[in-house]
């Protein structure tokens, strides 16, 4: 039983330094979990998650779908994959994970953020709008700074768009 604990002790250790953005520290510990074949998908995906922060792109791919193969139904690690491909401005992959990520917890703020993310970069703004207004639905007071910021890009892309109908 004292095993599993200091599994769990390193685990919370890692998660809270990914938590305070020490992110070379937290993979040291990941790493660490995964070389004493301590595996889930938290693991997988958090791992991910410092090496994402770090700009390791590759390698935090490769970590989020060791998770995903641990637990398909797992929405996180396709969500961040995703984000990966949002931020290497790889749309149309970065939509692919987002979608999927949204089938398994359709109810996920930030992947609706970051969906609409993508479509707007793409043009796509009815699909950024629809997806932005997901967002302030399922926001909580946690993301309040940032619903403000998308009611005002709803608006902006509410306004637009009623410009180019009345120009028709």
């Amino acid at each position: 039983m004292e095993k599993e604990a200091t599994w769990k002790d390193k685990l919370e250790e890692a998660n809270l330094l990914l938590t305070y953005r020490e992110f070379e520290e937290a993979c040291k510990i990941y790493e660490d979990l995964i070389s004493n074949e301590f595996y889930s998908p938290e693991v997988f995906n958090n791992y991910g998650l410092a090496l994402f922060y770090l700009d390791r792109f590759d390698k935090a791919i490769e970590e989020f779908k060791k998770a995903i193969n641990l637990d398909n139904s797992f929405s996180l690690p396709y969500a961040n994959i995703g984000l990966v491909y949002l931020n290497k401005s790889e749309y149309d992959k970065a939509k692919e994970f987002f979608l999927k990520a949204l089938q398994l917890d359709p109810h996920n703020p930030e992947t609706h953020y970051n969906l609409a993310v993508t479509f707007y970069r793409t043009n796509e703004k009815t699909e950024a709008l629809k997806h932005y207004e997901f967002f302030i639905n399922y926001a909580g007071e946690d993301y309040k700074n940032l619903k403000e910021s998308v009611k005002k890009i709803i608006n902006q892309i509410k306004e637009n768009q009623n410009k180019a109908n009345n120009q028709v």
